[in-house]
């Protein structure tokens, strides 16, 4: 089963802080200023979403709970079931896992009623993962098997990947299903274990009642006893005072003896009376005794019961934390492979929807370069040289366009194509025009270390053009995403129209750019299938 989606970016994030600081910055400016519901939902989903990416749960929380019910007024399903997922899951960051269990609730309702299943599938992932952290064994089980229900209910088709994610929805479910007999194995157990101690307790709470019925027995036979020894008492003192009548006509010497006598048989009752009240408390110290011995014995064998249980509940969970452990591992490994592939918006939208909807930027800034002498430069050199001098180059170009947020495409052979104002990567031409100086400068440094030892080289010729195009992903098993249009052409034309070692660009692209340049116009210029267009060498940055 899959765990939530939203831990991938840390180490991204941590190298590149400052970008998204202007990023959220922007978006909080923009919020402001936003006149239209619509409008409104869509700063406030995306602040949510970058403040949770940046780890900053308070932030994610407040938009999120802005984005909810604007989603609501609006009509928006999908950023409905989001915002409440990005609220729980700051709640969750915080260790608040009473209020993210019931936000994770409210995910996984919504997105059951608008059928978005990959919600649905995080959304009650989470809710049994906080159920664990609170060591809730009952709840983490209810929600297995709320999983369990809801992949063979909703475990058909219509994600695109084919075979690939309808493989990896039978995972999920054989997965869960594994996951729901563990839990319902270790319930059953601490359910016998409960019930043992409640037979062990009955059987001993039996056994005080018959002890204390026996005793209770034996003190009223003592009772009895000194009673009757009470009444005797108060018969011998009736005869004493008969017999001290019957004194008075006696003589001197019988009365004496008379009054030992008497005195002889009360003391003989007296200690007849002392010996049954003794006797009586002996029996009534063994009776407490037996209690007090009775009940520390069953306060012993209760105690080492729920030892026994704690023990059992505490391996339970460290096997369910192992495992957490492992998936997420195992998680983070695919999501980097992912995001070595695709642009992180891209990849996030991939993955929470199984499929990227085409869209189409009305101002993208597009750059080619393409290494001139190629096949001259080929025939001087090894496959395994030459291959590792197009990875040393393109390396070099994937860190510099890294420094200006621009998105690399693909590479075509020994050509290398990236753009920029792609989703919320940076729209400025000025930062692709100097990543093309920076490209060239680069060269330039490697071409003059080479020829200094007496290698072969490689010079290019950069080309750049703005304009609208069509950006998604095509194909079902290996992703590629991909940019279409005729600003791809253009920037292609002025690529091919450049001398080795210059940066040569559109008319459209000096008119955004111009004020930050030193250029030189070359004039109108024919370009393959685009008739004669204006274009201009960009010499310098300017100094101010």
């Amino acid at each position: 089963m899959q765990h939530k989606l939203f831990l991938l970016f840390f180490a991204a994030l941590l190298g590149a802080g400052s970008i998204v600081a202007q990023s959220t910055s922007e978006l909080e400016s923009r919020y402001k200023k936003a006149g239209t519901k619509p409008e409104k939902l869509n700063y406030s989903f995306q602040l949510a979403q970058k403040y949770l990416d940046a780890n900053n749960a308070g932030k994610a929380i407040e938009y999120a709970r802005i984005a909810n019910p604007l989603s609501i007024e609006v009509g928006d399903k999908r950023k409905h079931a989001e915002s409440a997922y990005i609220q729980a899951e700051g709640e969750f960051r915080r260790k608040n896992y009473k209020e993210a269990s019931a936000r994770f609730q409210d995910a996984w309702q919504a997105a059951r009623n608008y059928g978005l299943r990959d919600i649905a599938l995080n959304a009650v992932e989470r809710i049994q993962e906080t159920a664990s952290r609170q060591n809730d064994l009952k709840e983490a089980l209810k929600w297995s098997r709320e999983t369990v229900n809801y992949l063979k209910e909703n475990g058909g088709g219509g994600a695109r990947g084919g075979g690939d994610a309808q493989r990896r929805l039978e995972d999920q479910l054989n997965k869960a299903e594994v996951d729901n007999r563990s839990l319902r194995e270790q319930l059953a157990k601490a359910t016998g274990q409960t019930q043992l101690l409640e037979t062990s307790y009955k059987e001993t709470e039996a056994n005080l009642r018959t002890i204390q019925e026996k005793s209770q027995q034996q003190i009223s036979a003592k009772e009895a006893e000194l009673s009757q020894a009470t009444q005797d008492k108060e018969i011998a003192k009736a005869m004493i005072a008969s017999k001290d009548l019957m004194m008075q006509d006696m003589t001197k010497e019988q009365m004496a003896d008379s009054v030992i006598q008497a005195r002889t048989e009360r003391q003989l009752e007296t200690e007849k009376t002392k010996n049954a009240e003794a006797e009586l408390g002996r029996k009534r110290s063994d009776y407490q005794r037996n209690i007090l011995a009775l009940l520390a014995g069953f306060v012993f064998v209760l105690a080492g019961a729920f030892y026994l249980r704690y023990r059992a509940k505490r391996r339970s969970v460290d096997d369910l934390a192992q495992k957490n452990v492992a998936l997420e591992d195992e998680r983070q490994r695919s999501d980097a492979l992912l995001l070595n592939i695709l642009p992180p918006a891209i990849a996030q939208e991939l993955k929470t929807r199984n499929k990227v909807a085409a869209r189409k930027y009305d101002q993208a800034t597009v750059m080619f370069v393409d290494f001139t002498g190629f096949t001259h430069v080929a025939e001087r050199l090894s496959p395994e040289i030459l291959v590792e001098e197009l990875d040393f180059c393109f390396s070099n170009f994937d860190r510099i366009i890294g420094q200006y947020r621009i998105e690399k495409i693909k590479t075509i052979g020994d050509a290398y194509l990236c753009a920029s104002g792609l989703s919320d990567m940076n729209a400025s031409p000025s930062d692709m025009v100097k990543a093309g100086l920076e490209i060239q400068d680069f060269l330039q440094h490697i071409k003059a270390e080479r020829m200094s030892n007496g290698l072969p080289h490689f010079e290019a010729r950069v080309g750049i053009h703005v304009g609208p195009v069509v950006a998604g992903v095509v194909g079902a098993k290996k992703f590629a995403y991909d940019i279409w249009g005729d600003t791809v052409n253009i920037a292609a034309r002025m690529e091919q129209s450049c001398e080795p070692g210059r940066v040569n660009v559109s008319e459209d692209a000096h008119n955004l750019a111009k004020y930050e340049f030193e250029w030189q116009y070359r004039g109108r210029l024919a370009a393959k299938n685009k008739g004669d267009m204006e274009m201009y060498y960009v010499t310098s940055m300017k100094q101010y």
